[in-house]
């Protein structure tokens, strides 16, 4: 009997070609993929709800498939700090700068997807950025108690403190394109509807797809992500 793939958890993912460290933190370092091939960067940035358990590791497979396709990738790992946003918003921006960011696409996942579309209106340089299942909105998200309370644990107070870092409250400079799927039953499809509406941006559905679909190139979906980076 053949046995259901296993997710991206639980394969073995393959090595960075190398890594940069843009700060003394030992979470503050880019692994580095397909640097031989030219064009703008694709900067990668993870999820995991903000928390410190989950780091960049998950997207190996995700970063060496797009590096097989001819681009430059770039995996940013950055503190997660629970109470202290501020130092996973220095550290994306820093990560950005370390590298040339002009007419780079910024790829974000989940949580990742927020830090993305934060991107949107407070980075510089960067052309796109792409939102894969993003959490948009941090007020809704505590509303929603997504992770439960992953967004106030992130904060370290009420999302309506914060809306600096809120996506739904701030707005995009960049090109933007937000994909969700159907079947995601840690970010809610509505998120990206509701986003997508109140910015103007596009917005792609998977119907059939669930929350890591979307980052797994043994999915449908990945060429969906490959077709938004074009």
């Amino acid at each position: 009997m053949a046995h259901p793939p296993l997710n991206i958890f639980e394969r073995d993912g393959g090595p960075a070609e190398g890594t940069l460290r843009y700060g003394d933190h030992p979470d503050q370092l880019i692994d580095l993929f397909g640097m031989e091939h030219g064009g703008p960067l694709l900067y990668l940035l993870h999820g995991g709800f903000w928390r410190p358990e989950y780091d960049r590791s998950h997207l190996s497979h995700l970063c060496l498939a797009l590096a097989a396709t001819g681009r430059r990738v770039a995996s940013v790992e950055y503190r997660r700090t629970p109470g202290h946003p501020d130092d996973s918003m220095s550290d994306v921006l820093d990560a950005l700068d370390a590298m040339d960011p002009t007419g780079a696409t910024v790829i974000g996942h989940s949580a990742g997807g927020h830090l993305a579309l934060w991107c949107a209106s407070a980075a510089t340089g960067i052309a796109r950025v792409v939102a894969l299942a993003p959490v948009s909105d941090l007020q809704r998200a505590e509303s929603f108690d997504l992770g439960t309370g992953a967004v106030r644990d992130f904060l370290g107070q009420s999302a309506v403190q914060r809306p600096d870092l809120d996506p739904a409250q701030l707005t995009p400079a960049c090109d933007v394109v937000v994909i969700s799927g159907g079947r995601d039953d840690r970010v809610p499809v509505e998120f990206a509807r509701q986003y997508a509406t109140a910015k103007g941006v596009r917005l792609i559905e998977l119907a059939g797809a669930d929350h890591f679909d979307l980052i797994d190139p043994l999915s449908p979906a990945f060429a969906t992500v490959l077709g938004a980076l074009t």
